[in-house]
């Protein structure tokens, strides 16, 4: 086995995994938006007029990052500490709330991209608990072929990426949002700061 964390590492996700457990109808709630989200633009506004799934797909977000941040540093692919790594991914949903808030104003569709907010949320729920089986390989097959964990960590990411790309695009067309303008939002403003981000915890900055 790899080795443990260090105990402030282990109590601190003690607390959140307790937190995961207390919210357990939370979680579930959470799962079936993202059933719904996949199950197409319907299930998706189903999914986003549900306060109650929209609220727990954001308490489950923030419990999940945590443990999500062990995995990308058990399976060896951030190279820059637990606690740099968890700080980045908080940095990056910030960001990224930032600027869906700003696009939303400066075009005038607040109400369109909150909705694309919160199904991205509810996607990047649905990655995360994908990607627990890279967190136990990495972490009992201490010999597991690097190849390997980079695989069953970057599917769950490739297709949630699909899924908001295309549950996106649907709902942002509804209020006449040009398809391209979404597609140069999407490379530029979402998908770039995740490179750099990855970029900067592979390279250990």
């Amino acid at each position: 086995m790899r080795e443990m964390p260090d105990p402030y590492v282990l109590a601190f996700l003690l607390v959140i995994g307790v937190l995961l457990l207390l919210f357990y109808n939370r979680l579930l709630a959470a799962v079936r938006g993202g059933a719904l989200c996949i199950h197409g633009l319907n299930g998706t506004q189903e999914m986003l007029g549900n306060k109650y799934i929209c609220d727990s797909v954001r308490i489950e977000l923030l419990l999940l990052v945590p443990f999500y941040a062990l995995t990308l540093v058990v399976a060896g692919v951030s190279q820059a500490g637990y606690w740099w790594t968890l700080a980045a991914l908080f940095a990056f949903l910030l960001l990224r709330k930032i600027v869906i808030s700003l696009m939303g104003w400066l075009g005038s569709r607040q109400a369109a991209f909150r909705a694309v907010e919160r199904t991205g949320y509810t996607v990047a729920v649905l990655v995360m608990l994908a990607s627990v089986p890279a967190l136990l390989v990495g972490w009992l097959v201490p010999d597991a072929p690097r190849w390997l964990l980079w695989v069953l960590l970057a599917l769950p990411p490739a297709a949630g990426l699909f899924i908001y790309y295309l549950r996106g695009r649907s709902l942002l067309l509804q209020t006449e949002f040009s398809s391209f303008f979404w597609v140069l939002y999407l490379c530029g403003l979402e998908i770039l700061p995740i490179c750099v981000v990855v970029n900067r915890l592979i390279n250990g900055n």
